[in-house]
């Protein structure tokens, strides 16, 4: 008796196991997050800013850069130097503290307006990713799409 309620088991847990491989996978669910390439050591050039899908494009001859040497980032914000902080890590994740900037006033249409957004948008930013060449800094609703200096 004994013997053949051993086998049943054995047949009914090879049955399951068998059922079990049949089972789809959710997608993206086994899927690593994509790893995202330091920035340290990259240099990149403002080419539009905004909401995501109401992208305003950069002004011409206004350039916003940024620079990412080991944990600080320096560049132009359109008219003024700044400079500050910045952790990422692989997931893609980015935070920017400590941003400061110098005070001169361009009066040429626009420019102060696109300082101001860039740097409210480095200030809120909580991740970044690079794809076919193009970094995108993104938070608090906001988008940078540079390119690469």
């Amino acid at each position: 008796m004994r013997s053949r309620t051993q086998r049943i088991g054995l047949a009914a847990l090879i049955a399951l196991l068998a059922l079990a491989g049949c089972i789809p996978q959710m997608p993206g669910a086994s899927q690593p997050p994509p790893v995202q390439p330091p920035l340290a050591g990259t240099s990149w050039n403002l080419e539009a800013y905004g909401a995501p899908g109401n992208l305003t494009d950069a002004i011409a001859g206004r350039d916003a850069t940024i620079q990412f040497t080991g944990e600080e980032l320096t560049g132009q914000a359109s008219c003024n130097a700044y400079f500050g902080q910045y952790k990422s890590k692989p997931d893609g994740t980015l935070i920017i503290t400590g941003l400061g900037n110098t005070e001169m006033y361009c009066a040429e249409a626009g420019v102060m307006d696109q300082e101001q957004a860039f740097l409210d948008a480095l200030r809120e930013a909580t991740s970044y990713e690079v794809v076919d060449g193009t970094l995108r800094i993104s938070g608090g609703g906001v988008l940078l799409v540079l390119s690469r200096a």
